[in-house]
């Protein structure tokens, strides 16, 4: 059997950013495996990148607007006082910049249960990262912080049928069709050449159902607390 990280957090409000959204800073339900590795890597004080499976599920109170200031500009823009609002100045040089409002999506009351399960090298470290983490963490915007409630290892196994308590995030399969919505969501990166981050071509981005609370499903990865668990 499997050994797994189990975490009970929860948020108060959170944006899981959809990366296309722009003018309204939409939200995923819940955050995506790759802000969820990211949230591990900053509280175990990872510096390189180091894989693991995730599975997510939750539910929250549902979501609500809320205006921020937002700064557009481009460094090779100079200030011109009839299109900008705002000056950038560095002594020799003047850009212009744009201050305005923008709406952000915050998804309210999150209470999640989230399954780590590291390499085996790495499984000890992130269980103490957890446990007593270098840096306060948060889930989503820097400033939006996670209230981690518990924090157990458990074993994993099959069950022949299980109802989930909880959405959950389930891995889209070529075997298995769903109905529930499906979202692509982003999880491992490599480092280029040029010293920059993009999604890896198998693993970067893996597409998942999000299905609701009460889903019956079978034959199904659960943890010894009845749980279901659907690693990716």
């Amino acid at each position: 059997m499997e050994r797994a990280i189990r975490i009970e957090c929860y948020q108060s409000t959170a944006n899981y950013r959809k990366p296309s959204s722009f003018i309204i800073k939409e939200s995923y339900p819940m955050p995506p495996y790759s802000t969820v590795i990211g949230m591990v890597h900053a509280v175990c004080g990872f510096k390189e990148y180091h894989p693991m499976k995730v599975s997510i599920q939750g539910t929250n109170s549902g979501s609500v607007s809320e205006l921020y200031t937002r700064y557009s500009f481009s460094m090779d823009s100079k200030y011109d006082a009839v299109r900008h609002n705002v000056c950038i100045d560095e002594g020799d040089k003047k850009y212009g910049a744009f201050k305005g409002i923008a709406h952000v999506e915050l998804i309210c009351n999150s209470r999640m249960i989230i399954h780590i399960v590291p390499e085996e090298q790495d499984y000890d470290r992130v269980l103490e990262g957890l446990n007593n983490p270098v840096v306060y963490p948060s889930l989503g915007r820097y400033e939006d912080l996670l209230d981690i409630q518990s924090v157990r290892e458990v074993t994993l196994s099959e069950d022949e049928e299980v109802e989930t308590l909880n959405d959950i995030y389930m891995p889209v399969s070529s075997e298995i069709e769903m109905a529930g919505t499906v979202y692509t969501l982003t999880k491992e990166y490599e480092i280029t050449k040029q010293g920059l981050r993009r999604w890896k071509r198998e693993g970067g981005k893996i597409r998942v159902y999000h299905m609701t609370k009460g889903t019956v499903f079978e034959e199904v990865c659960v943890d010894d607390m009845g749980a279901v668990v659907a690693l990716a």
